[in-house]
């Protein structure tokens, strides 16, 4: 009887400090819950503070270039969709556009008559109007931004109109640079060649062949004129492309898709930024 009272006493005892370690066991596990829950709360909250928070507007690109093609030179849906072969297709002047990957440059593309790629043939095509208001839009935009054109065959004479224009204009607008291909105003109904480089181009540079459909070279002073048909400036190889020709299309075509010519007008693009970036700091 007394050996019984005693194991009784003896269980009691160790139950009362079972049930105390289990108690102790389970204050930490009630502790991490609510830490975890508080910190998941928090959490909410500052995912709900960002995303309400506005995000600051990146800076617009602070230069703007035109790319002009030449007559049928609208890029064929494989440029378009990005799965033509390098020099395949339909415009070069699409191509060298989506080349330039900078940053500080947005590159933009419109056929000679103000369409945008792929419609060419448009039954009422905007024009120069098209140019005219993308320039307007990025210098509202960014007011000290800069413009460059770029304009090959009937797209050189679509980049003079446009100057043109904004020079005589409600509210005249500069052109920093003018970058002609080979331009041509030859069978675009009453246009004529220019005889004058329109006052609100700052700097051009001409590239040209000896075709007499295309312009020739300039004497304005603001424009480097470059003859592609000169030997000593070796654009010629072996006679190929005849671009000292008076009469050959096919050297016209051919200047829009030198890769020489590319590579300067690339080169030229991003001294000019360049140049621009030096001054700004300044």
């Amino acid at each position: 009887m007394a050996g019984s009272l005693v194991r009784n006493i003896v269980a009691g005892s160790l139950s009362k400090r079972q049930r105390k370690q289990t108690t102790v066991r389970r204050v930490p596990t009630v502790c991490l819950v609510f830490v975890a829950c508080a910190a998941w709360i928090a959490g909410q909250v500052r995912a709900e503070e960002s995303a309400n928070r506005p995000i600051p507007a990146a800076d617009p690109p602070h230069v703007l270039v035109i790319f002009i093609g030449g007559i049928d030179s609208d890029p064929t849906p494989a440029q378009i969709a990005g799965t033509e072969l390098k020099n395949r297709g339909n415009s070069g002047m699409y191509q060298l556009c989506g080349e330039i990957q900078d940053d500080r440059i947005a590159c933009e593309y419109f056929n000679w008559n103000g369409t945008r790629a792929g419609d060419i043939s448009a039954k009422k095509p905007p024009l120069t109007a098209a140019i005219i208001n993308r320039i307007r839009a990025h210098l509202d935009q960014n007011p000290s931004g800069r413009t460059v054109v770029v304009g090959n065959s009937w797209g050189g004479h679509t980049a003079w109109e446009s100057a043109r224009e904004l020079v005589n204009s409600p509210r005249p607008l500069a052109i920093d640079r003018v970058i002609f291909l080979d331009p041509s105003s030859t069978g675009r109904a009453i246009a004529r060649r220019p005889n004058k480089l329109p006052i609100n181009i700052k700097q051009a540079v001409n590239y040209y062949t000896h075709n007499v459909f295309c312009w020739g070279p300039w004497t304005d002073e603001r424009i480097r004129s470059i003859d592609l048909g000169d030997p000593a400036l070796g654009y010629v190889r072996n006679g190929k492309p005849a671009y000292a020709s008076s009469f050959d299309p096919q050297a016209h075509i051919a200047a829009e898709w030198d890769q020489r010519i590319h590579a300067e007008i690339k080169a030229d693009i991003l001294r000019f930024i360049a140049d621009d970036d030096e001054v700004t700091k300044e």
